[in-house]
């Protein structure tokens, strides 16, 4: 009885981990804009691509009506980046643990 007891405790713990490590997917909203998802990405390491064709990676950090400031960019790590929100076409946001 305790070895069922004991294995109906992991599976619970490992269902209640699985669920917690899954992070939430990105629902798009009718009205959504490009700012409005990099302001609820704050704090989130994102992937932005420019109008350019360049990609800038980094965390997100401030988001005002015109820029977005990016630290820890990926591969410059000691670097931080200010991008024109118009010149952004896509961003890009980890959507879980697939």
């Amino acid at each position: 009885m305790k070895c069922y007891s004991f294995l109906l405790g992991i599976i619970i713990a490992a269902v209640a981990c699985s669920s917690l490590l899954a992070q939430e997917r990105a629902a798009l909203q009718p009205n959504a804009t490009v700012l409005s998802i990099l302001q609820g990405s704050a704090g989130k390491a994102v992937e932005l691509h420019l109008r350019s064709g360049e990609k800038v990676g980094g965390k997100v950090g401030q988001v005002t009506d015109n820029i977005v400031y990016l630290s820890h960019l990926t591969g410059a790590e000691f670097y931080d980046a200010f991008v024109d929100v118009k010149d952004i076409s896509a961003v890009v946001v980890r959507a879980g643990g697939r």
